[in-house]
């Protein structure tokens, strides 16, 4: 496979000299025992020879300064440690074609393979603090890991796919070396800190955050400072470094955020594609537990977060699919539980048939006591009932005057947080069918008529009988489809009380109206059953 190459220093100036290291011949010296010494492969004398321009016969003398290139030094193998690891994590070593799940604290060795599943993170760290950190859907094999000649550290991967973060201090020895191979480019880099992503055409793109790189490719050399980055596309040379874009600005940023989604809102930058929004727990972005990318004009809406305390941090991106510097870190908090109960009971905008009405909702998780208010208005200013601590989950209100009111609960946990409001809901009490008056009745020989007020439309009536006031006993029980009846004359001369209530459609029954009585006389001399009249009406107001 063919590489395009790019090759990233802190510094251009003397960048030769900075690949070899320097020795003093001792006496008996020959380039042979120079090179069992010092070299990887004892029999590249000869290109020592060629570093430092002798000619046959190689003759060397006590005293004299030769520099050796640090690619052909011995090396020691030089580990690194996994420092951080999250979901799905595998590894392959050198001599095995199995995967293994990678652990924390684990060492990686030269010739290992790393690659990172769906929302999976890895990072290792050398002895030296050099750092990798691969995100997600990334594959990374160590080439090479060695430590030369004292304090040079020589580290070659290749990174077939996804993206990673570098991060290196700037080297103490006179040459420390460390490359990233891609399909289509070879990153080499000294005390800098850099990204690099692989995306499915091979393409490679690099942003530097820190330091300066020269990137070479096709046989074109640019210099890449820090604040700009390339583009690589597979066997063409790079694109002229450009300006990274700008962090995206949030408008607002919440000190709490009590509901879901989580909404933020972004300036309008020249030049965007789309903005990567990544959600952390820790300030170094390592744990993330959102990372999306969304359009100019999408907004960001983040939809299911556990309560905690998180960072978030946002880059723009450029049409080439280059990201730009990324912003600080934004501290931000979520709670959104205890969640708000849901309403079993009464449902939103329910007609209740009475002056009390019971509400009930169903238990919240990490719920200890809840919050009502009952109100004359949807915003619950008109606070007519609430109840700061109700244990349970149902609440029954004192008797209410008839008319439509809203109520709402919250949640309080054990610590005293107190939720979000449940969606504000409405209820109605409905007063029941006023009593009916009644006309005076028609009498004849054998039958009385009575009748009264019509109430409308799905009304029936309660019409009762008795010889007592108190109606306790009773001689006529009806419910009655209209506005009137008719009896027949009692047997009994005495008075005779009636009384009538409504009814609606719904079987609510109001109150009866007064009293009213009528006396039944003994037959005259003449033979004639007299009614008189109504001698009275005895209001007995019961409700």
């Amino acid at each position: 496979m063919m590489f395009l190459q790019i090759c990233i220093f802190l510094s251009f100036a003397g960048a030769s000299n900075e690949q070899n290291m320097e020795i003093t011949v001792e006496k008996n010296d020959k380039l042979i025992t120079i090179g069992k010494r010092y070299l990887e492969s004892p029999g590249r004398w000869r290109d020592v020879a060629k570093s430092n321009r002798l000619a046959a016969p190689y003759t060397i003398f006590p005293g004299q300064k030769l520099i050796i290139p640090i690619a052909l030094l011995k090396g020691s193998p030089l580990d690194a440690q996994v420092s951080f690891i999250k979901g799905d994590v595998q590894v392959r070593t050198k001599d095995s074609e199995m995967w293994k799940t990678l652990q924390l604290n684990e060492r990686i060795s030269q010739g290992d393979t790393i690659k990172t599943g769906d929302a999976s993170t890895a990072e290792f760290t050398f002895e030296d603090s050099a750092q990798v950190l691969l995100r997600p859907y990334t594959a990374l094999e160590v080439k090479t890991s060695a430590q030369k000649g004292g304090l040079h550290f020589i580290r070659e991967f290749m990174q077939r796919a996804g993206r990673t973060i570098s991060r290196l201090k700037a080297a103490t020895g006179n040459e420390s070396r460390f490359r990233i191979h891609t399909p289509s480019a070879v990153a080499a880099a000294r005390g800098t800190e850099f990204r690099i992503s692989v995306d499915p055409l091979d393409t490679t793109r690099t942003e530097v955050l820190q330091g300066t790189i020269g990137v070479d490719a096709k046989g074109v050399e640019v210099a890449v400072r820090e604040g700009e980055g390339t583009l690589i596309r597979k066997n063409r040379p790079p694109l002229g470094p450009r300006k990274l874009l700008l962090p995206p600005s949030s408008l607002l940023i919440e000190p709490l955020y009590r509901t879901m989604p989580l909404v933020f809102d972004f300036t309008q930058d020249p030049g965007l594609l789309s903005r990567r929004i990544m959600l952390a727990r820790d300030r170094e972005m390592r744990d993330v537990i959102v990372d999306d990318v969304f359009k100019p004009d999408q907004a960001v809406r983040i939809f299911s977060v556990e309560d905690g305390s998180y960072f978030m941090q946002a880059q723009s991106i450029d049409p080439d699919g280059i990201e730009g510097m990324p912003s600080e870190p934004v501290s931000i908090r979520v709670r959104t539980n205890p969640l708000p109960p849901f309403i079993e009971a009464p449902n939103d905008g329910a007609e209740i048939r009475g002056k009390e009405v019971s509400i009930k909702w169903l238990k919240v998780s990490g719920a200890v006591r809840y919050h009502i208010q009952i109100a004359e208005d949807k915003e619950c200013k008109a606070i007519v009932g609430e109840e700061k601590a109700v244990e349970g989950n149902g609440y029954k209100t004192q008797p209410l005057a008839y008319r439509t009111y809203y109520f709402r609960v919250s949640s309080i946990a054990e610590d005293g947080y107190e939720g979000v409001w449940s969606d504000t809901l409405s209820f109605t009490l409905v007063p029941p069918p006023p009593a009916p008056p009644r006309e005076q009745p028609q009498v004849d020989e054998k039958e009385i008529h009575m009748r009264w007020r019509n109430l409308g439309e799905g009304i029936s009536y309660h019409f009762q009988m008795a010889r007592d006031p108190d109606f306790r006993n009773i001689l006529l029980d009806r419910r009655l489809d209209k506005a009137e009846i008719t009896l027949q004359k009692p047997d009994k001369a005495g008075t005779y009380y009636v009384r009538i209530s409504g009814i609606d459609a719904t079987g609510y029954e109001g109150n009866f109206s007064p009293a009213q009585s009528f006396d039944i006389r003994k037959k005259t001399p003449y033979g004639i059953l007299g009614v008189v009249g109504t001698l009275g009406i005895i209001l007995l107001l019961l409700l």
